[in-house]
């Protein structure tokens, strides 16, 4: 695949040389309540995943690339789009950013690179985000890449201080 990018952001495909970063942010448990995960990978697991991360999006209905800065080559995130569904042109998006590279833009940069990519190249219609409620610089990014706030699900993800809400966001090709 090429590398998709922007003035600061590459988005690049996975390579063995990320299981390091994968392996500190896939198994921080912090991360670990934003999705189904309840316990650690192995470098093994993550070191397979990688290897097989060079599917077609269509044939596995979900993709992840590297965030990394185009200055330096560093990895310092993570974007997926996964739960395609080819029948209603629609996915979910989910982002990670190292927290010692938040608050830089870069969220909104690989967003929008994301969105370009699901618009010209995956054919998607839709792409849709599940947001804690409290993650205020979540909501800020999303919007500014033209997501819509939909609403929310209340106690929608149970965490160890007990119950959250989330605010569903959505973006429209048009």
């Amino acid at each position: 695949m090429h590398h998709l990018e922007s003035k600061n952001i590459v988005l690049r495909s996975l390579e063995p040389s990320d299981i390091d970063d994968l392996l500190k942010w896939e198994n921080n448990p912090e991360n670990w309540i934003a999705g189904t995960r309840t316990s650690p990978y192995s470098r093994d697991s993550l070191g397979r995943y990688i290897k097989e991360s060079g599917n077609d999006f269509w044939d596995v209905n979900q993709i992840r690339f590297a965030i990394t800065l185009k200055s330096t080559g560093l990895c310092i995130g993570l974007i997926d789009v996964f739960n395609a569904s080819s029948l209603h042109l629609r996915a979910e998006i989910g982002i990670l950013i190292d927290p010692m590279h938040r608050g830089n833009g870069f969220a909104l940069e690989s967003l929008k690179i994301i969105q370009n990519w699901s618009r010209d190249f995956a054919l998607l219609r839709s792409l849709t985000v599940y947001v804690f409620s409290q993650n205020t610089p979540s909501h800020r990014a999303f919007i500014s890449a033209g997501f819509k706030n939909m609403g929310s699900l209340k106690s929608w993800i149970r965490t160890p201080e007990g119950w959250a809400d989330v605010n569903i966001f959505q973006w429209l090709s048009n």
